[in-house]
């Protein structure tokens, strides 16, 4: 078979999951369509075009990019320092069993409490803008520490084995060994914060009335009965969700492309 009807039948199946997955999303949009002139009702269910000019209305006002800027900082800085921490302290957890019966019971407490537990605890201690990055980290931190500490005690005993067979360097084992077993886990870690991360950071928002921010705008329009705007801003976070983690995705598939070039 020639290289270029290979690439073509290729082209027509990515070209036929997108159709299938429009389809998809098209028929949920329609469906929402006719619940919404079912009700006929925009302040208990606002159309999909209502939404959307909602969102429109929205990025009329520059508070709204600014709402939204400082949410990402939030959602990007907390997942950001539990992924880090989580890769460092979960590798020496890992491999240092002690470390590991140390650190568990602190990380099992945290996976256990309910979310607006931790939101209210910590806006007791520190000022309302902080308290969604300090939580996104707080939430985060167990996804990262525990898959980490999976991909150690998954790594392949027949290479540490050679490791130990030709007296292998600590640090040589970790970067050639340990790492590459790691990985996997690490970005399903990843994976999995940035979704929680989002869901996390705009509820810590709302509880500790941290201004500016997705969360409050969410608030004030069920406060004020603005069912269509309120429509809007879960669309964006949606929408923002999506579009972090495609990029995220898309990132990772590079890199592992260069590493295997």
């Amino acid at each position: 078979m020639k290289i270029s009807t290979v690439l073509e039948n290729k082209q027509k199946i990515k070209l036929k999951k997108a159709s299938f997955k429009t389809g998809v999303a098209l028929f949920w949009v329609l469906l929402w369509a006719l619940a919404a002139q079912w009700v006929n009702s925009p302040l208990v269910l606002p159309s999909p075009l209502e939404t959307l000019e909602g969102v429109f209305t929205l990025a009329g006002d520059f508070q709204f990019f600014v709402s939204i800027g400082i949410t990402l900082l939030r959602v990007f800085g907390g997942v950001a320092i539990s992924m880090l921490l989580g890769m460092v302290l979960g590798l020496v957890g890992g491999l240092n069993e002690l470390f590991y019966e140390i650190m568990n019971p602190v990380v099992t407490t945290i996976k256990s409490l309910p979310v607006v537990s931790v939101i209210i605890l910590i806006n007791l201690w520190i000022a309302s803008g902080l308290v969604p990055l300090v939580v996104t980290f707080l939430i985060c931190f167990p996804v990262a520490w525990t898959n980490v500490v999976q991909g150690v005690r998954s790594t392949d005993p027949d290479l540490l084995e050679m490791a130990k067979v030709y007296n292998v360097s600590k640090s040589k084992k970790i970067r050639d060994i340990y790492i590459p077993s790691i990985k996997p886990f690490w970005v399903s870690a990843l994976m999995s914060a940035i979704g929680l991360g989002w869901k996390v950071t705009v509820t810590a928002e709302v509880l500790a009335n941290a201004l500016p921010s997705v969360g409050m705008n969410l608030y004030y329009a069920k406060i004020y009965l603005e069912t269509n705007l309120l429509f809007s801003w879960t669309l964006v976070i949606v929408i923002c969700s999506y579009v972090i983690e495609k990029v995220t995705l898309y990132f990772i598939r590079r890199s592992r492309r260069g590493e295997v070039d």
